[in-house]
């Protein structure tokens, strides 16, 4: 903690961080079970949008890890 923060707030702000931080772990599970977009937005009060974005940014983030297991194996 920076000496000249205040303690509660960054407290808070530690706490906000880890429920972030949970509820995208939640929201990428149910991205992998399949539920729609709209499911998953209504449920954390975000936007359709939001969530395929999500969505999007996840795939890509499977997709690199697949070629860099592809390189891997010397293919």
């Amino acid at each position: 903690m920076a000496r000249d923060e205040i303690p509660k707030l960054r407290s808070l702000r530690d706490e906000y961080d880890r429920a972030r931080e949970a509820l995208m772990t939640g929201i990428k599970e149910q991205l992998e079970l399949g539920e729609p977009n709209a499911r998953i937005a209504r449920s954390v009060d975000w936007s359709r949008e939001y969530i395929a974005r999500i969505r999007k940014e996840r795939a890509a983030e499977k997709e690199r890890a697949e070629e860099k297991d592809a390189g891997d194996d010397g293919s």
